[in-house]
């Protein structure tokens, strides 16, 4: 081999290397970016009939713009007395409404869950919803969890007959 081949099959890998090295570091970016962001962003979640009456569902009403495409696993949440006193975990459904829309776009979604009949007392509460999904960006797919705390809801005695 010829001392000028050499130098340019030596300078051709290099270039090669170096472009591999850059790749790598991008892709590795790009996942530490994906991994650590937050499912839905500029959230706001409420319940719009509150108080809740007797034979109602809690109606759920969320607003909110996702970065990546992402499904929902699972939702479930759980409501916390104001005096800290006692919890229950709200995981019934009764309604779903899913809007399937890009990343990026604001989303709207609401969806009913019934009532506890452990709750029948009814009172003050802060409900976290807390939700889970699979989501996918570029090559790249991850299990999130992410958590909506300090919801306010407030439940009438739903057994008067006592």
């Amino acid at each position: 081999m010829t001392s000028k081949k050499y130098i340019l099959v030596k300078a051709a890998t290099n270039v090669i290397s170096g472009f591999s090295m850059i790749t790598i570091i991008c892709l590795g970016i790009a996942y530490m970016s994906f991994d650590n962001a937050f499912v839905f962003t500029d959230t706001e979640i409420s319940i719009t009939n509150n108080p809740i009456t007797q034979d109602k569902d809690i109606e759920f009403f969320m607003v909110g713009s996702k970065k990546f495409q992402c499904n929902s696993t699972a939702v479930y949440g759980t409501a916390h007395a104001v005096d800290g006193s006692h919890s229950h975990n709200l995981k019934t459904f009764t309604k779903r409404y899913i809007q399937a829309t890009k990343p990026g776009e604001r989303v709207e979604n609401g969806w009913h869950m019934r009532v506890p009949n452990d709750m029948e007392d009814g009172g003050e509460y802060r409900v976290s919803m807390t939700g889970e999904f699979d989501c996918v960006h570029l090559i790249f797919k991850t299990h999130k969890i992410q958590e909506f705390d300090n919801i306010y809801l407030k439940v009438e005695p739903r057994n008067t007959a006592k």
